[in-house]
C-alpha cells in the first residue's frame, strides 16, 4: 500500500471513530420523550433511534467494537504510513540518520494521537452532547444498519461482557434510566435557584411538592389527644361555647366516643338555625357526613380526595378502625406551601424559657422541630417528639423526665393524662 492510499485510508477511519464515537454519546444524551414525540409523529429516523434506545446495551456493545476496530486501523496502518513519508523527508537533511528516523517516528505517532484523539474521539463527542436529538436523528439509521449486518459477532461479545460484569455483582440494563429520583430533583432545584434560574419562593414550594410525595395522613394529623369532638346529643349552646373556648369550628360529632362517630359538624350551622328551632336541634341533627381515611393514605391522594368530595376534614382511621386523629385541608396544605397560622394552630408555637430552653409542643413532628429551630432528632419509628422521648424512656414520661442526645437535653414540662404535652430543649 503507497503512502498516499495509506493516509486516504486513515482519514476514512478517522471518520469511521468520529461516527461510532458520535452514535454513542447521541444514544445516551439523548432525551427519550423528544425521540417517542417524534416517532409518534412519523419519523423513520426517531423510530430507528427509538429502536437504538431500547436496545442500548447492545448498541453501545457495537459502538465499542466499532471505535476499537478503527482505533487499532489507524495504528496499523496511518501510524506507518506518517513514519514512512516524515523519515523520507527528513533522510534528505543534514540530521543524523538514527536522530531522523526516532524523530519521524515521534512525529509519525504524536499526529496519530492528536488526530485520533481530536478529531477522531472528542470533536464528535462534543457534537453529539451538545445536539444530542439532531445526533441520534442522523447516525441512528445507519448505526442501525450497521448493528443488523454484525448483529451475531455483537450480540455474542455483548453476552460474554454481560457475563463479566454479572459476575462482578452488577446487573446490565438494556435501556437507560432517564427518570430522576426526588433527592436529584430537590439538587436540580437548588442548583437553579443558586444560579438564579428559579426564584426563591418557587424553589421552596417545588421542593415542598416533592417532599410531599413522602407524607402520608399519619405525618400531617392532629393526633386523637387533640381532637375536639361533641357529643351527638349536646345542645347549640354547649356546641357554640366548645366552638369558641376550642376555635374550632369543625367538630367531629360522636355518640360517647370518638369511635363512634356519626359525622363532622360546621359551627356555621348552628349560627344559622332559627331561633324557635334552637332548643330542639342536637348535634346529630346538624352533622354532615364524615369522611374517613386510612392513616396511611398518602397525603397528595388524600388532597385529591377531599377536594373532589369537597370535604375540609377527614377523620383518620387506623387498621382496626379506631380513629387516631384528624386531617384538615389546611394541615395538607400547609405541608405544600408553608404555615400559614390561624389562632387555633397551636403546634407550631415555640416559646423561650427564662433559661433559654425552647418550649415545643410534644405534639410536633420532629420535621417541623427542623424546620422551625434548625434542630434534627435522630431517625426512628416515632411521629412526634414526645413519641420520641417514649421511646428513649421504655415507658409513659413524667414531668421532669429528660434524655441526652448529642448535645440536646430534652425535658418532659407538661403532661396531659398518658400523652407529652410539652416538652424544653436546650443546647448542653
Amino acid at each position: 500500500m503507497t503512502t498516499t492510499t495509506a493516509l486516504l485510508v486513515g482519514v476514512v477511519l478517522l471518520g469511521v471513530n468520529a461516527f461510532f464515537v458520535a452514535a454513542e454519546f447521541a444514544l445516551l444524551a439523548a432525551r427519550r420523550s423528544k425521540v417517542e414525540a417524534q416517532a409518534a409523529a412519523g419519523s423513520k429516523a426517531a423510530r430507528s433511534a427509538l429502536s437504538g434506545l431500547r436496545e442500548l446495551s447492545l448498541m453501545l456493545a457495537g459502538a465499542q467494537l466499532g471505535i476499537t476496530m478503527a482505533s487499532l486501523g489507524l495504528g496499523a496502518v496511518t501510524e506507518p504510513a506518517l513514519h514512512q513519508g516524515l523519515d523520507s523527508l527528513l533522510a534528505a537533511t543534514a540530521i543524523p540518520r538514527p536522530v531522523s528516523l526516532a524523530l519521524s517516528l515521534t512525529l509519525a505517532l504524536g499526529i496519530t494521537v492528536f488526530l485520533h484523539m481530536v478529531v477522531g474521539e472528542m470533536a464528535p463527542k462534543s457534537w453529539a452532547i451538545s445536539h444530542p436529538q439532531t445526533a441520534v436523528l442522523v447516525l441512528a439509521r445507519p448505526f442501525r444498519w450497521y448493528v443488523r449486518i454484525l448483529g451475531p459477532f455483537i450480540r455474542m461479545l455483548n453476552w460474554l461482557a454481560n457475563r463479566v460484569v454479572r459476575a462482578c455483582g452488577v446487573e446490565p440494563q438494556d435501556e437507560l434510566a432517564h427518570a430522576h429520583t426526588p433527592t436529584d430533583l430537590v439538587m436540580l432545584l437548588e442548583q437553579s435557584a443558586e444560579e438564579g434560574t428559579l426564584a426563591a419562593h418557587e424553589q421552596t414550594l417545588l421542593t415542598r411538592a416533592i417532599d410531599l410525595s413522602g407524607l402520608d395522613a399519619e405525618s400531617a394529623m392532629t393526633p386523637r389527644g387533640e381532637i375536639v369532638g361533641v357529643s351527638a346529643d349536646a345542645g347549640l349552646e354547649e356546641i357554640e361555647a366548645l366552638s369558641s373556648t376550642s376555635g374550632r369550628s369543625r367538630l367531629p360529632v360522636h355518640e360517647g366516643d370518638l369511635d363512634a362517630y356519626i359525622g363532622v359538624l360546621h359551627v356555621k350551622d348552628v349560627l344559622g338555625v332559627p331561633d324557635a328551632d334552637r332548643d330542639s336541634l342536637r348535634a346529630a341533627d346538624l352533622a354532615r357526613p364524615a369522611m374517613a381515611t386510612p392513616e396511611s393514605r398518602p397525603l397528595e391522594d388524600l388532597m385529591l380526595d377531599m377536594r373532589s368530595l369537597r370535604q375540609h376534614l377527614t377523620l383518620v382511621v387506623d387498621e382496626f378502625g379506631s380513629v387516631v386523629g384528624v386531617v384538615t385541608l389546611e394541615d395538607a396544605l400547609e405541608e405544600l406551601i408553608g404555615d400559614f397560622e390561624d389562632e387555633s394552630d397551636l403546634r407550631r408555637h415555640v416559646h423561650t424559657r427564662a433559661d433559654g430552653a425552647a418550649l415545643v409542643a410534644g405534639a410536633m413532628r420532629p420535621d417541623e422541630l427542623s424546620h422551625v429551630l434548625g434542630i434534627d432528632l435522630p431517625q426512628g419509628q416515632w411521629e412526634t417528639v414526645g413519641g420520641y422521648m417514649m421511646a428513649e424512656l421504655g415507658r409513659v414520661p413524667t414531668p421532669g423526665d429528660h434524655v441526652e442526645t448529642g448535645r440536646l437535653h430534652i425535658e418532659v414540662t407538661r403532661m396531659e393524662g398518658h400523652r407529652v404535652e410539652e416538652v424544653a430543649i436546650r443546647f448542653t
